[in-house]
């Protein structure tokens, strides 16, 4: 059976007593904000109202389409704007939800909630009522490979910087922060109340470089409005908050880490070989005819060419997100192979990624019917 970690009364840092990592293999009691929040019996209504945000995260631009007449330019840009990875982001005084949905690995829906006095996350899988350990360390295996392998953190190295900025029509404030994984440029912007809700997303963008959260980079009232990572081996992430509402409440226990009603466990993620991320009707649209184009050269012992589409292949040893004339349209996991039978023939641009961005093969002219191999880098 489980041990279970006492909730309590919330305390920052500031307060005196150092937040708790959370464990695999140990359950939260459960939450609720606004009661006990900070003292016993006590009631905070900051904890029931924040801030909600919306922000996207890009990792650059993939190979655009061949220029040809059937080529559909509307539908490719259309696909290209619905699998933006996507984070709706609600913070209170001390707690934060962030909620995934586009162009990430993890399926839409999936949930991260964090709060101030605890290191790590709790992960809510949809579809389960249930609610995992994200252990510090274990972001850039959720998002990256869908696993919670922990990844060791150190602290990060934080130099302010003198150089204002402005985002959302708001001043901000310049932080430099470096680790082992990556350095990047936090722009950080003062909200009225915040708390330390924005110490929260600090601390998801931390664990992204793999960086302790430990690392001071955001001070109180302060929210991070964007972010660069630049990361040691190749590669480029951007976060960017789009837009910032103001909310007074928001519904009852959105902001429970966790809530009352869902049972902890300690099995993985459920395991997909892979996902495609853009609807079949809309990747049929990305030629507005088939074309007649000449077969691949054949190798030795390659399997002939499917009749229709593309078959792609991840012989690689981590997940892979597949690039289509520019857009993110499917990934696939090691081992694993997907087809796409709805693509018109004619020739497309393809390159293999990693999520993250941190790894990415060239781009690659292919024709339909084929198929498109990846392998692990030697």
């Amino acid at each position: 059976m489980p041990q279970v970690a006492s909730a309590g009364g919330l305390s920052t840092p500031d307060a005196g007593r150092p937040p708790e990592p959370l464990l695999a293999d140990r359950a939260v009691e459960p939450d609720m904000p606004g009661e006990g929040a900070h003292e016993p019996g006590g009631k905070d209504t900051r904890e029931t109202g924040g801030y909600a945000l919306q922000a996207v995260v890009r990792t650059g631009e993939g190979p655009g389409p061949p220029k040809a007449a059937e080529v559909n330019a509307s539908a490719i840009d259309s696909a290209r704007r619905k699998t933006e990875a996507r984070i709706a982001i609600e913070i209170g005084f001390a707690r934060a939800r962030f909620v995934f949905s586009g162009g990430f690995v993890v399926p839409p829906g999936t949930e991260l909630r964090a709060r101030i006095d605890r290191y790590g996350h709790l992960l809510l899988w949809p579809g389960e009522a249930a609610y995992r350990i994200a252990e510090v360390g274990s972001a850039r295996a959720l998002l990256g490979e869908r696993r919670l392998d922990v990844d060791p953190v150190s602290l990060a190295d934080v130099q302010a910087s003198e150089e204002p900025g402005r985002r959302l029509n708001t001043r901000t404030r310049r932080v430099d922060v470096s680790t082992r994984a990556a350095k990047a440029v936090f722009e950080l912007a003062t909200l009225r109340e915040a708390g330390e809700g924005g110490t929260l997303v600090c601390r998801l963008l931390l664990d992204l470089m793999s960086a302790s959260p430990a690392s001071s980079v955001c001070a109180v009232d302060e929210v991070p409005v964007h972010a660069e990572l630049r990361w040691a081996t190749r590669g480029t992430l951007i976060f960017d908050v789009t837009s910032i509402a103001r909310r007074l409440d928001f519904p009852s226990g959105s902001l429970s880490v966790p809530p009352a009603s869902l049972t902890f466990v300690t099995s993985p993620p459920p395991f997909s070989p892979a996902d495609l991320l853009v609807p079949r009707t809309e990747l049929a649209a990305f030629r507005t005819a088939p074309v007649d184009v000449p077969p691949p050269a054949s190798r030795d012992a390659q399997p002939a060419p499917p009749e229709s589409g593309l078959v792609l292949i991840n012989s690689s040893d981590e997940l892979r997100v597949v690039w289509l004339d520019g857009v993110e349209v499917a990934w696939i996991a090691p081992g694993n192979r997907l087809a796409l039978p709805m693509l018109l023939r004619g020739r497309y641009a393809l390159q293999w990624r990693t999520f993250l961005g941190d790894s990415l093969d060239a781009p690659d002219a292919v024709i339909v019917p084929g198929t498109n191999e990846v392998e692990t880098a030697r």
